[in-house]
């Protein structure tokens, strides 16, 4: 089961919003929390790379929250 850490752990990884992790709110969108249009791409690539899931954009679009990305890839599972 994947949690909003695990999220935390790749964004940690691959320098996304380097500072802005650890105080993220899981339920708050992620643009409002100061991450851009680029960290948010470079988020979904690696969580395709990193689950092995393919995130089409009417499908991205709607995930906007750690929760919501959490929800998505536990039910994937």
């Amino acid at each position: 089961m994947t949690t909003p850490d695990d999220i935390i752990k790749i964004m940690k990884d691959a320098g996304i919003a380097r500072g802005k992790c650890d105080a993220l709110d899981h339920d708050k969108p992620l643009d409002e929390q100061g991450l851009d249009s680029y960290d948010r791409m470079s988020l979904l690539f690696e969580v395709e790379q990193s689950f092995n899931v393919e995130l089409p954009n009417e499908i991205a679009k709607d995930l906007k929250t750690l929760n919501d990305l959490v929800a998505f890839l536990n039910k994937t599972d």
